[in-house]
């Protein structure tokens, strides 16, 4: 027989046994095309990227203002086309993008890579194997494609993971993905130093990332701006953004070692906030926009966020238009003036 105190401990023990496994989240995965999360893609990103950007393309792609940004560019339909001699719908079978600075900013065009996941048939993509006169190398197992070469050394790559997942970018930071989707060096969740930036991050957002600043960075910049003197200890930047209930929102988070420093990036900034709406007489949109921004500063981190009506974009979208005209005005046609037989300028 349990005596009533074995009893008693027996049911907290189980009660958190049942707490720890409800509140558990569930363990991040190589990701697959159509079920993966945001979260998934952190596991092909090496431990020491200093930046990366994950964006949810499949639900970017359904929302109404991107549908129309994209459609409007004089290229579209030419880059659709490309896309569907692949059999390959870019609106439907890509789910995610994630353009990764695989290792140190200061060597960005070695360190470069773009992950996509998505639904492609690899034949379609991967050359044949022909032996000695075959274009696709062999790393850790995983076929690739130099594409994009200079002097007969390759400049771009294309490796293809499995049926979900491309790597694109320079040999160097495509064969670290390799490294990463292999196991042979660990991925950014398993990483200690970049965890407590990470949990700070909505991986549901449409868009997350984050930034880690190297250590010389804001001596240079400080060097030729001394006004940004309290950034000197910013070592990282989160970010993430969303559409929620008719807004797209914006969340940005900047973490300093120095704690103390935190308060004085909220203040520098709430002041450039206020020398902008006193500008806003020029441009009421950006009133609008200055308005709705938030700016906070605590131990951990500044937050500044930023939450806009679809209108309020479109506004921002049609005055920048208006503002690339006066940049870039049209230019002068000539027509032959009939009474001199001589040609005139004529603004179109």
């Amino acid at each position: 027989m349990k005596t009533s105190s074995e009893r008693l401990w027996f049911s907290i023990l189980l009660l958190a046994m049942i707490f720890y496994l409800f509140s558990c989240t569930p363990q991040a995965r190589i990701p697959v095309a159509g079920s993966a999360s945001g979260r998934d893609m952190l596991t092909l990103i090496p431990a020491d990227s200093s930046a990366f950007l994950v964006l949810d393309w499949n639900r970017l792609m359904g929302l109404s203002l991107i549908q129309k940004t994209i459609e409007e560019q004089p290229d579209f339909n030419t880059y659709q086309k490309k896309f569907e001699n692949f059999e390959l719908n870019p609106k439907k079978d890509v789910f995610f993008l994630a353009p990764v600075v695989a290792g140190q900013i200061k060597d960005l065009p070695k360190d470069l890579a773009l992950l996509v996941n998505l639904k492609y048939q690899k034949d379609k993509l991967i050359p044949p194997d022909s032996g000695k006169g075959s274009s696709l190398l062999n790393y850790q197992g995983i076929p690739y494609l130099p594409f994009v070469e200079i002097e007969g050394q390759p400049v771009i790559c294309l490796a293809f993971l499995d049926q979900s997942n491309l790597a694109i970018g320079s040999e160097k930071a495509v064969k670290k993905i390799i490294d990463v989707y292999t196991k042979k060096i660990p991925n950014i969740l398993e990483d200690k130093n970049s965890r407590p930036y990470l949990k700070d991050i909505d991986f549901k957002a449409l868009n997350f990332g984050l930034f880690q600043f190297p250590q010389d960075w804001w001596a240079k910049e400080i060097s030729k701006n001394p006004s940004l003197k309290p950034w000197e200890n910013v070592t990282h930047i989160s970010s993430f953004s969303d559409y929620r209930n008719g807004s797209y929102w914006l969340e940005i988070k900047i973490y300093a070692r120095d704690k103390g420093q935190h308060q004085k990036i909220a203040e520098m900034l709430t002041g450039i906030k206020a020398l902008g709406l006193g500008m806003a007489g020029q441009a009421p949109v950006l009133g609008e926009v200055l308005n709705s921004l938030e700016i906070t500063s605590s131990d951990r981190y500044v937050k500044v966020s930023l939450s806009l009506k679809e209108e309020t974009l479109l506004k921002i979208k049609n005055t920048l238009k208006e503002k690339a005209g006066d940049f870039f005005p049209k230019q002068e046609k000539e027509k032959t003036n009939p009474a001199i037989g001589k040609p005139e300028k004529k603004i179109s």
